[in-house]
């Protein structure tokens, strides 16, 4: 049985998504985040499979809650929202969250979310074990599998998880087109959603991390109607 720890800035602002993540037989914690001393104080290093956290505590001011929970976990981020926002859910991506969920959604829906991407877990895991001895280098830019980390003109570059796991699919496939249909199914582990932003804000998040640029990007070219390319020789 997978473990949910589900993070509220008050008692029982998730109510909703714990009853439906209960319902779909999850095994669920809760804990009232007031800082982020609480994460040391109220629960057992590496013992959940996924976390749950509401709007407010992801966009605090004060703490990096997402990367911090993250980071202890070593779990994917789950946010619940109370509305489809495109800008709210574009923040908490760029923030590091790893889904961002309506917080009313049916619980087949959680479900789904949380299967598909522990799924993208265990499959980046098996990816991970594969590249360990594989080292990218194209220019400036160099892609080490092992570290999963990005240098860019001798400078670290600062990646959440999903970003260097979107630019090592990339550069791997350079000079091939990498589908979006492709980058769900790896990146984001669910089939592609022709409506959704998701692969779009982290591109972007990307590009500009990368020093791309936004209006007319040479390194990282999106082709209409097909997908996302590496530029081999743009570093």
């Amino acid at each position: 049985m997978h473990t949910v720890l589900i993070a509220e800035s008050k008692s029982n602002s998730l109510a909703v998504p714990q009853a439906a993540l209960q319902n779909q037989g999850f095994d669920v914690q809760t804990m009232v985040l007031e800082n982020l001393d609480h994460v040391n104080q109220k629960s057992s290093k590496g013992v959940v499979s996924s976390i749950v956290i509401d709007q407010t505590i992801a966009t605090s001011a004060k703490f990096d809650t997402i990367n911090t929970l993250k980071s202890y976990y070593q779990a994917p981020v789950f946010v619940s929202v109370d509305d489809n926002n495109d800008d709210i859910q574009s923040l908490l991506l760029e923030l590091g969250a790893d889904d961002v969920i309506a917080t009313h959604a049916k619980p087949r829906l959680w479900r789904a979310r949380l299967d598909a991407m522990l799924r993208k877990c265990q499959a980046v895991a098996e990816q991970n074990s594969n590249n360990e001895d594989k080292v990218l280098t194209f220019g400036a830019l160099t892609i080490k599998g092992d570290e999963r980390t990005v240098m860019l003109e001798n400078t670290l570059v600062s990646l959440t998880t999903h970003e260097f796991d979107l630019i090592w699919l990339l550069a791997s496939q350079a000079p091939q087109v990498v589908s979006r249909e492709e980058i769900y199914e790896k990146i984001i582990g669910q089939g592609y959603q022709i409506n959704s932003r998701t692969i779009d804000v982290r591109v972007s998040c990307l590009r500009k991390k990368l020093g791309d640029n936004a209006t007319s990007p040479q390194k990282i070219k999106t082709v209409w109607r097909q997908g996302y390319l590496f530029v081999k020789e743009a570093w």
